[in-house]
């Protein structure tokens, strides 16, 4: 058998325990950590949740969506 060091044999990428090869954080590019997937860090983390609750991200929807009953409940004021 070869030895698992030597120069020949293939050589696997360091990640993290329980990461996955090719798992960076989309904050910074760092690899990620299982405590805070998919973020590298508490930070990371913060800053991505900044991020939603400041509107930089969000999700289109209609315009003006209809209520659910059919009527505006704005428009009775």
């Amino acid at each position: 058998m070869s030895d698992p060091r030597s120069p020949s044999a293939p050589q696997r990428p360091q990640t993290h325990a329980g990461a996955k090869v090719g798992t960076n954080c989309p904050i910074c590019g760092r690899p990620t950590e299982p405590a805070t997937r998919p973020f590298c860090s508490k930070r990371c983390a913060d800053i991505d949740l900044s991020r939603w609750l400041g509107g930089v991200y969000r999700i289109e929807g209609p315009e003006n969506p209809a209520a659910p009953g059919g009527s505006d409940p704005d428009e009775a004021l």
